[in-house]
């Protein structure tokens, strides 16, 4: 694995304290009103130099956290508002609210987590939360409903990178070609998911 000095200078901003807030904005985008998940973003960071990028999670969960908040705020408030704007967001269907509904009846909370690594967007939940549970318990239950599935990406790439790296000496371009070529993959099959499934 490349030590940050061996890094180029863009690698080493990426890594440093402006890919942390890159992560902390995609992190609150992402739970409102942008549709491609932190996940992409806090990958790419793990291939550049896995170490030192746990920061980078820890800031889109946040940023995650905030956006949930101000969403969760904006449905207790305006219900019908929030719902129709967050429908509006590309690749949203109508089918997928009555999904988190259900979820969130019978599993409470829970189904956050059930929701994330089944492909519901965590924006949905914040949206409908307010009719199932405080706003208080819903804030306590998104830091770890978003760390399982950014984790899970963060180290797998990390990991997998670190090996390819010592087994095969590929470098990063290598790397970032593989990468492109998994989250193209990721999002064909996801949104060919929800167009035709």
């Amino acid at each position: 694995m490349p030590t940050p000095s061996n890094l180029s200078g863009w690698q080493r901003v990426l890594i440093g304290v402006p890919g942390v807030l890159i992560a902390a904005v995609w992190g609150f985008a992402e739970a409102t009103l942008f549709f491609v998940i932190p996940d992409v973003f806090l990958s790419f960071v793990a291939l550049l130099h896995w170490p030192s990028t746990w920061k980078h999670v820890l800031s889109a969960i946040a940023g995650a956290t905030l956006g949930g908040a101000l969403l969760f705020q904006w449905a207790a408030a305006d219900h019908a508002g929030a719902r129709a704007a967050i429908d509006r967001v590309p690749f949203i269907r109508e089918s997928m609210f009555a999904k988190v509904d259900a979820g969130l009846q019978s599993q409470g909370l829970s189904a956050l987590l059930w929701g994330s690594l089944g492909g519901l967007p965590y924006k949905l939940y914040a949206v409908e939360a307010p009719r199932f549970a405080p706003e208080t318990n819903f804030l306590l239950a998104t830091p770890p409903a978003r760390a399982v599935r950014f984790l899970v990406v963060w180290c797998a790439f990390g990991m997998i990178a670190a090996r390819l790296r010592r087994r095969f000496t590929l470098r990063t371009v290598h790397l970032l070609l593989i990468y492109s070529l998994v989250w193209i993959a990721v999002y064909a099959l996801y949104w060919g998911r929800i167009f035709y499934g």
